[in-house]
């Protein structure tokens, strides 16, 4: 029995390193996804400040402080000034970025902007991991299944019912193909075969395809990148947010399933005595069942 529970030991002190290695570098790839969606937003900023939008303008320079500095200023506890520096520069691209003033003065911000975003990897990623092939490939990944998601709420039935989401997804997979561009080493056909996928995704984001046919030529990229970093992509966060406001029978409806149904944070998922899902009031579950509406 002892020399079973001293294997065991040693078994757990040997891996623990491995497992804060991989803690280290999903808590990176974190951050540096908001980095890159940032980015994503930088590039929808202006393109809508090339065209004069200046509602839109407003939505992308808001929503890196308003959606992405949460969590960025989560890993820059330790860096207090930078982290205030990097705070205020989101904060003043609403006034020093939009279509109040010229041009060419809010590309000079916007450019500052871009500069703290590269420090701020410095600072947390660090130039070794940021550089790293498969690292790219996990960020590029990010930010497609992320985009998936944008888009299945931006279009129904062909037409584009938000375009700041539209716009997102637009942004984040223009910014997978920027990080695409850097990556040193990979095989020309492969190269070809992924710029093809990427040309299929464009073609459906210009036809508003269903978002089924959105998602499957996204992925079609996914798997490449898969395949050559060895590393699975994991399914956005935005994607878990998008479920939990549609309806219980809707998220079945997109293959979810009954088990796995999301609530909303103040709601609790219970099955009716029909063995459908539901999700109702955390306080109202002992009242429903005593009413017999719940298993």
């Amino acid at each position: 029995m002892n020399k079973i529970m001293m294997g065991i030991l040693t078994m757990i002190i040997l891996s623990t390193p491995i497992a804060f290695a991989d803690l280290e570098r999903n808590e990176k790839i974190e951050f540096a996804g908001t980095l890159e969606e940032t980015l994503g937003h930088f590039w929808a900023l202006e393109m809508n400040l090339d065209e004069r939008n200046a509602e839109l303008a407003i939505v992308h320079a808001t929503h890196p402080i308003s959606e992405l500095y949460g969590t960025m200023s989560g890993y820059l506890e330790s860096n207090p000034d930078f982290d205030q520096k990097l705070q205020n520069t989101l904060l003043e691209l609403k006034d020093k970025a939009s279509t109040d003033v010229n041009r060419e003065q809010a590309q000079l911000v916007i450019d500052d902007a871009k500069k703290i975003i590269q420090e701020a990897r410095e600072i947390v990623v660090g130039y070794e991991l940021s550089n790293e092939s498969e690292f790219k490939m996990q960020l590029i990944n990010q930010l497609l299944e992320t985009s998936k998601v944008e888009y299945k709420e931006a279009i129904v039935n062909g037409i584009i019912e938000e375009i700041a989401e539209f716009q997102d997804g637009s942004a984040f997979i223009w910014q997978s193909q920027q990080i695409f561009g850097t990556i040193d080493g990979i095989d020309p056909v492969d190269s070809k075969r992924i710029n093809e996928y990427y040309e299929q995704v464009w073609s459906n984001f210009d036809i508003r395809a269903d978002p089924t046919d959105v998602a499957d030529s996204i992925d079609a990229v996914i798997y490449e990148f898969e395949e050559l970093s060895g590393i699975q992509s994991v399914t956005s966060e935005h994607e878990e947010v998008y479920l939990a406001s549609l309806p219980p029978l809707k998220q079945i409806k997109e293959g979810v399933e009954p088990n796995d149904v999301q609530c909303k944070s103040s709601m609790e998922l219970v099955f009716k005595s029909s063995g459908n899902p539901a999700c109702v009031k955390s306080t109202s579950v002992q009242k429903l069942m005593s009413y017999g509406w719940t298993q």
